[in-house]
């Protein structure tokens, strides 16, 4: 009896799906395969052991003092020499997650046993802070770090940054803007009047960040997608958004709308970019994205791309065909082996 009843369920499901995807036929086909490779997209067993045995951990490592959010989650391989250290920023949509994500779990657990000293940054959210707090909490993570290198064992010489999603932009804010900008949170030991010097990024690998907040909201019209999926794919995030629009509207506290040119070039790393407002020629940049992201068009990491390349840097974009946003197949072991080995090049350039 019980099986008798689920079957007239099931059926009406299967209905149901059909007839969402008949209608999304009649829309586009663009529409329809980006749907079908969210909805049935692989996911990666994450290993779920606490154990290392590679190296030393420091966990909850406080950076700054304004909050108990601002801590890093070090993890340093035992080697012959100070290993090179590799920055990891965590998504989220600004207002989400923290240093153990899924994501930068992924990477640590990669790259702390390939020979990189791993850095998972936590930063005040932004249900805690608004803009630009969790720019200037990497940034006095970053100056940390570096000036106690020596006692916990890593190379400052040798430093890359690593984000996803929100923390792709984060990276990229902090690799392409000028070393003196997002000044504001100090690091323990800094001073108002005195504070470290930012190091120079070796290496960027962005994982399908938001680049242009303006751009983005036109991005998908230009990859012919539905106006209303991005809508509905991120709806989960309504939870926290009050009287604004979007998380990146939440953030800055204020609805695009309002917004004017100052803050839309204040809030672009694609701007910094164009006007290469680092100063750092020897920066290697590796973006990552996949071509069904409806969370962050991939045309984003695409104008990115061309910034950096009109101006003449060393930049590599890489288009996943078929993977969604936070896509388990960008952190599959084959993937992450190509991005250290472009780690090892951009140290040795």
């Amino acid at each position: 009896m019980e099986k008798a009843k689920k079957k007239p369920i099931l059926r009406w499901i299967l209905l149901a799906l059909l007839l969402i995807l008949a209608v999304l036929l009649l829309v586009n086909r663009y529409t329809v395969r980006q749907v079908w490779c969210n909805v049935f997209a692989p996911t990666l067993k994450l290993d779920d052991s606490a154990d290392w045995a590679g190296g030393r951990t420091y966990e909850h490592l406080a950076y700054a003092e304004d909050s108990d959010a601002q801590y890093v989650d070090l993890y340093v391989p035992e080697s012959d020499e100070p290993a090179p250290l590799f920055v990891l920023i965590h998504g989220g949509g600004f207002a989400f997650n923290d240093a153990q994500s899924r994501q930068a779990q992924f990477m640590y657990r990669y790259f702390r046993d390939h020979g990189f000293a791993c850095a998972s940054v936590n930063y005040r959210l932004s249900t805690e802070a608004a803009y630009p707090a969790a720019t200037s909490d990497v940034k006095a993570a970053v100056r940390f770090l570096c000036q106690n290198a020596e006692e916990y064992g890593f190379d400052p010489e040798r430093i890359a940054v690593w984000g996803e999603s929100a923390g792709g932009y984060l990276a990229t804010m902090v690799a392409l803007s000028a070393p003196e900008a997002f000044s504001d949170t100090l690091c323990i030991g800094e001073t108002p009047e005195e504070r470290f010097d930012m190091p120079a990024f070796d290496a960027l690998v962005d994982y399908y960040g938001c680049i242009d907040f303006v751009t983005q909201r036109q991005n998908f019209a230009e990859e012919g997608l539905v106006s209303w999926l991005p809508t509905v794919a991120n709806g989960w995030a309504n939870e926290v958004l009050g009287d604004y629009g979007s998380l990146e509207e939440l953030w800055f506290r204020k609805n695009f709308p309002d917004w004017g040119e100052a803050e839309t070039v204040e809030a672009s790393p694609l701007r910094r970019a164009e006007r290469q407002e680092n100063g750092n020629p020897a920066l290697r940049s590796l973006l990552v994205h996949g071509d069904a992201d409806i969370t962050v068009s991939h045309l984003q990491s695409v104008e990115l791309y061309e910034a950096l390349k009109a101006n003449g840097e060393d930049v590599t974009l890489k288009l996943v065909p078929k993977c969604k946003h936070a896509d388990d197949r960008l952190f599959t072991d084959e993937l992450l082996s190509e991005v250290a080995d472009f780690l090892w090049a951009s140290f040795e350039s």
